[in-house]
């Protein structure tokens, strides 16, 4: 089954993540990588932006002891919302009702998470319809939306016991077309975050 991309949020160890898959048939040549308090996923070839200027963007973003996790650059204005003071559920409702879904040739949906401590949520904004909710995370609990197919927030079996294992979990989730997975898992001093390409 393709579903496109993949975010996803959870508990494992007693610890908070959020993950986040690239899946893709159009632009299966990209990558992601850490950079500073972010997880950025960008084309191997620069040439490729021109052909679609959604493929690179921001991943994940943490913000004070909050990770955001989202499909396009739509995880950037949520983190500056949270920062700003705003509830994570209202920065990912107002975002997606703001943005929308991705004008793109698909009309690929936008979706967006977050995590703070035990709390979690997620949010997709496609034609039609917008949603975000709310959950409290047990540990051993994790949950995903994807752009296709898996729409609706649903339970994932997606686990680790640090952020680069729980991107590489992400990363073989059983879907077609895999291309590069980033986390975020939350430590003793904030959130540590982990991009996996293979080589």
């Amino acid at each position: 089954m393709y579903v496109g991309r993949i975010v996803a949020i959870g508990r494992t160890g007693d610890r908070s993540f959020a993950g986040y898959r690239v899946s893709s048939r159009s632009f299966p040549n990209r990558k992601s990588t850490v950079r500073g308090r972010s997880v950025t996923i960008t084309p191997k070839d620069p040439l490729d932006l021109a052909k679609n200027p959604y493929i690179t963007y921001d991943c994940i973003r943490v913000v004070g002891d909050t990770a955001v996790v989202a499909n396009g650059t739509q995880a950037d204005t949520i983190a500056e919302k949270i920062g700003d003071g705003m509830k994570p559920l209202e920065a990912i409702a107002q975002t997606l009702l703001t943005y929308g879904y991705e004008r793109d040739e698909l009309d690929t949906p936008r979706l967006a998470g977050a995590v703070r401590g035990a709390e979690g949520w997620l949010g997709i904004a496609s034609i039609g319809e917008i949603r975000a909710k709310q959950f409290h995370l047990e540990d051993g609990d994790s949950f995903m939306v994807a752009t296709y197919e898996k729409t609706d927030f649903e339970a994932v079996a997606l686990a680790g016991d640090d952020a680069a294992s729980i991107a590489k979990a992400a990363f073989k989730l059983p879907f077609e077309r895999p291309v590069c997975s980033a986390a975020a898992y939350q430590g003793d001093l904030g959130f540590d975050l982990a991009a996996y390409t293979p080589v």
